[in-house]
């Protein structure tokens, strides 16, 4: 350790470690105890199941479908008044 205001940390030897005088133990949670790991510290993380992801897949599919149709609804309205107005 330098004495002189500046710490330069080596790998997994960081400040903390220097200060409490002891290593980090991989996936244990600092000051949590005994066999207290990351999971149990912080939870886990809710994730997005493939199910309710292929359901919003499957929503975001069918808007786009229906989206396309009426674009093509008002692109074969537009034509038909084109055809009448040619004709008249």
């Amino acid at each position: 350790m330098e004495f002189d205001g500046k710490f330069v940390a080596k790998g997994r030897h960081d400040i903390l470690v220097e200060a409490i005088g002891r290593p980090e133990h991989c996936g244990r949670v600092r000051a949590g105890g005994q066999g207290v790991g990351i999971k149990l510290y912080f939870g886990v993380s809710e994730r997005q199941s493939s199910s309710s992801s292929k359901e919003s897949e499957t929503q975001m599919k069918t808007k786009i479908r229906e989206e396309l149709m009426e674009e093509m609804r008002m692109e074969n309205d537009l034509m038909r008044l084109e055809m009448r107005k040619k004709n008249d």
